[in-house]
C-alpha cells in the first residue's frame, strides 16, 4: 500500500529528469580590427579582434538577449580551434556557445569565412543542444556578422519525455488503486 509521502516523493522525482532543448538562432553583428599581415589583405590575417559586437536577430531561446561576451580575438589563416565563443543572458539564463568544431572555408582578399558546429548551453547539463555557426569577415567596412541555428534534433542528451507529468499521473493512478483497494476490503468485512 503505498502512502501519499511515497506518492508524493515519486511526483517529485519527475521534475527533475526533464530536459528542456535550447531552439532558435542568434546572430551578431559588428567591426573587426585586422591583426598581422597587409591591412585590407584578409589572405594576410593572422586574427581579428571583434570591435563593439552587437546582438542582431534572436529567435526561441535567444529572445530578449543581451551580450555578455564575443570571442577576441579570433585566429585565422590557417583557423585556430575556438572554444567558447560566445555567452548572452536572457533574463537570469545565461546562454553558452562553444564550438567543437571549426573549418575557414573561403578566404579571399577580400572575405574570409568560418563555419563549425558546437554546443548551446544554458547551465543545465540535460538541456545541452547541438547547433552550427558561421562566422563572415568582409573587407568592406571591416565589418562581420556571425550566426547560429541551434540542431532541430533538438538536445545532445536524449530527453524523459514529459518526465514531470508522466510521474504525477503514476501517483494518482495508484492513489486510485489504493482507495478502491480500501473501498473492496471494506466492502467484503460486512
Amino acid at each position: 500500500m503505498l502512502t501519499a509521502a511515497a506518492i508524493a516523493a515519486l511526483v517529485s522525482l519527475g521534475s527533475v529528469v526533464e530536459a528542456v532543448p535550447i531552439t532558435g538562432d542568434i546572430g551578431f553583428t559588428g567591426e573587426f580590427t585586422q591583426n598581422g599581415g597587409t591591412r585590407g589583405n584578409l589572405t594576410t590575417a593572422t586574427s581579428m579582434t571583434i570591435v563593439a559586437p552587437a546582438i542582431g536577430t534572436t529567435h526561441g531561446s535567444f529572445v530578449g538577449a543581451t551580450l555578455v561576451s564575443f570571442a577576441s580575438p579570433i585566429g585565422v589563416n590557417p583557423a585556430v580551434g575556438l572554444t567558447i565563443l560566445w555567452q548572452v543572458m536572457v533574463g537570469a539564463i545565461t546562454y553558452t556557445f562553444t564550438s567543437t568544431s571549426e573549418v575557414q572555408d573561403v578566404t579571399t582578399i577580400s572575405h574570409l569565412h568560418l563555419s563549425g558546429t558546437g554546443t548551446i548551453t544554458d547551465g543545465i547539463a540535460a538541456d545541452a543542444t547541438t547547433g552550427t555557426w558561421q562566422l563572415g569577415f568582409g573587407r568592406s567596412g571591416e565589418s562581420f556578422e556571425w550566426q547560429s541555428t541551434a540542431a532541430v534534433d533538438g538536445p545532445t542528451v536524449p530527453t524523459v519525455p514529459d518526465g514531470g507529468s508522466t510521474v504525477a499521473y503514476l501517483g494518482l493512478g495508484l492513489c486510485g488503486l489504493s482507495l478502491f483497494s480500501k473501498k473492496l476490503t471494506a466492502g467484503s468485512k460486512q
